[in-house]
């Protein structure tokens, strides 16, 4: 399902274990989700863009087919509080991994938002990568209050 956004639209997959894909696309990718889980994620985005500050902690994620240390990854970077960015080595350092897995981890994530990659940025204050789109980590970073 496409989402509208301030930002452009979203596409959302779901299956029954959660979403299975949340991320910035143009077009339909696939079947369109429907039930009370898209329900929830469409009113979550919908109050996080009004700047209602929701925590997407109780959307379920649905793991299937990852590797434990990506998903290790995923969990610690749910956990960087809105408005706050925190470093690559902490990220690594809760998830008992190096700085770059984080990097590469948080590059190919398919939840966008939900698991807010854009929060995390070098220890020295530059952002880091964004897959191509940095204008857009700058973007929600300053909309949050984070810069």
């Amino acid at each position: 399902m496409l989402l509208p956004t301030p930002i452009g639209p979203l596409w959302l997959e779901v299956s029954a274990r959660g979403v299975r894909r949340l991320e910035p696309a143009l077009f339909p990718r696939g079947k369109e989700a429907a039930g009370p889980l898209v329900e929830q994620v469409a009113e979550a985005l919908d109050r996080y863009f009004r700047g209602e500050r929701p925590s997407f902690l109780d959307i379920p994620l649905d793991y299937s087919g990852l590797g434990l240390w990506r998903v290790g990854v995923y969990e610690a970077t749910r956990r960087v509080p809105y408005g706050r960015s925190t470093s690559y080595s902490a990220v690594g350092e809760a998830a008992g991994l190096p700085a770059r897995a984080v990097g590469m981890a948080l590059r190919t994530c398919p939840f966008f938002l939900l698991v807010p990659a854009h929060r995390v940025i070098y220890a020295d204050g530059r952002l880091g990568g964004f897959a191509g789109r940095e204008g857009l980590k700058l973007w929600l970073l300053r909309f949050e209050g984070a810069l």
